[in-house]
């Protein structure tokens, strides 16, 4: 065996903790290797110093049970004050984790992703001549439409309209 092996095994060694045949094989290479002997001599001589030299006082009755009932009621808490949120209900909450700068970084790449997209569809828009129907569709805005056509809300918009009639039974 290689002296960096039994180097490594020597605190077991000394506390009997080896196997057997481990055992046997550092008995063997400890007889022939001086530098390992030296090594286990110190060893030896670190654990005499620590052997009974200071007791280790007892724990209180309960101590156990006691210590894990307060670390269970232990709410984290946060420097703010406030109430964690959960992220699938806070989705930039992450934000609030970053330093000024770093927000400040964030929001302003968006603003310039969001101008350069911008500019980069308006030029294509006035490439071609595109009436207000054809922009609509173009930059996603049917969305702001009051109702879109087929929809729920633009039949019930169409029902609505419909003048009522008191006694029709409808």
């Amino acid at each position: 065996m290689r002296c960096e092996k039994i180097i490594s095994c020597l605190n077991a060694y000394v506390d009997g903790e080896q196997p057997d045949n481990l055992r046997r094989i550092m008995d063997d290479h400890l007889a022939i290797c001086g530098s390992c002997r030296g090594r286990l001599e110190e060893i030896r001589e670190i654990d005499a110093l620590f052997q009974g030299a200071l007791p280790v006082p007892p724990l209180p009755e309960g101590f156990a049970a006691r210590l894990m009932i307060k670390a269970r009621k232990r709410q984290p808490t946060r420097a703010s004050g406030r109430r964690s949120v959960p992220l699938a209900w806070h989705p930039f909450g992450w934000m609030a984790e970053l330093s000024a700068p770093m927000r400040l970084a964030a929001c302003a790449t968006v603003f310039l992703a969001l101008v350069t997209g911008l500019s980069l569809a308006g030029r294509d828009v006035a490439r071609r001549n595109v009436s207000i129907e054809q922009g609509k569709d173009i930059y996603g805005l049917e969305w702001f439409d009051p109702a879109l056509p087929g929809s729920i809300s633009s039949i019930y918009i169409a029902m609505a309209d419909q003048p009522y009639e008191k006694g029709s039974g409808q």
